[in-house]
């Protein structure tokens, strides 16, 4: 199996917004960096306290849980987003594609994108998710939200969530920066022949299985595409979906409920 030979060695400098980062250097062994995220318990906590984050850029954000709803049904969904006084989202449909539209797209276009971007700071943007993590991208000026499954990776949706990006901005990509929400950890995300053959992986997101498999940290694999575009400052929510009892997960309950993955600004 042939892999992408590129490592993540970036370090992570703490913010200087007031946000709660707290970041340690990413090694090439494979450590990560962790969010502290002053609203929730730990990923093994059976309690169903909210999923807050501050970014940078007075960006908020929050991720539902499964007291909240299916996202998907319009009533749970605006009630949610009532709770963290958010009044207008724009959620793509997602369709495991790599289209990105504007936040002011008509309702066709959303219904056939997996991801969206504004420079609009009374829109917040939102992605579904039950394992698929969201990804955050977030300037001075604008904010773009991604649908980060496997499909969608592989397909160059942090490419083109970028080139999106750059149409709302014009802030250079090294001064962005990057979340990754809840998601399947690789622990609990075996994939086979059809995925591995999907695209050159990082290594670094790869950890050898049985014969035709292989452990994939998607997240890993979606911050290792960033650094691709100059995005460094990329921090994860380190959150398992598979784990928390909080959230709906797809590999543990089949199907059923999805989650929200929200960004707005203050």
């Amino acid at each position: 199996m042939r892999v992408n030979a590129r490592q993540c060695e970036q370090s992570f400098a703490k913010q200087r917004t007031g946000c709660f980062w707290s970041c340690c250097q990413r090694r090439a062994t494979g450590q990560h960096d962790r969010i502290m995220n002053p609203d929730s318990s730990s990923s093994s906590s059976a309690s169903f306290s909210a999923l807050r984050w501050s970014l940078p850029f007075q960006v908020q954000v929050a991720y539902s849980t499964v007291t909240d709803g299916d996202q998907r049904d319009r009533g749970n969904r605006h009630a949610w987003l009532a709770s963290h006084q958010v009044k207008r989202c724009a959620v793509p449909r997602q369709v495991h594609g790599v289209r990105i539209v504007h936040a002011d797209a008509d309702a066709a276009a959303l219904a056939q994108a997996d991801g969206v971007v504004s420079n609009d700071p009374s829109i917040a943007l939102g992605v579904y998710g039950a394992d698929c993590p969201g990804l955050i991208l977030v300037t001075p000026d604008a904010c773009g939200v991604a649908h980060g499954g496997w499909r969608g990776v592989a397909g160059g949706i942090v490419a083109q969530l970028v080139t999106a990006m750059r149409t709302v901005t014009g802030h250079p990509s090294a001064h962005w920066a990057a979340f990754i929400g809840p998601g399947i950890s690789a622990a609990h995300y075996e994939v086979d022949q059809q995925v591995l053959s999907a695209r050159v992986w990082p290594s670094s997101a790869l950890t050898p299985g049985r014969p035709g498999y292989a452990q994939l940290d998607i997240a890993g694999a979606i911050a290792s595409d960033l650094l691709a575009y100059d995005v460094t400052n990329v921090h994860r929510s380190e959150i398992c979906t598979a784990q928390d009892l909080r959230l709906w997960s797809y590999r543990r309950r089949g199907a059923g409920s999805v989650q929200l993955l929200a960004a707005w600004r203050r």
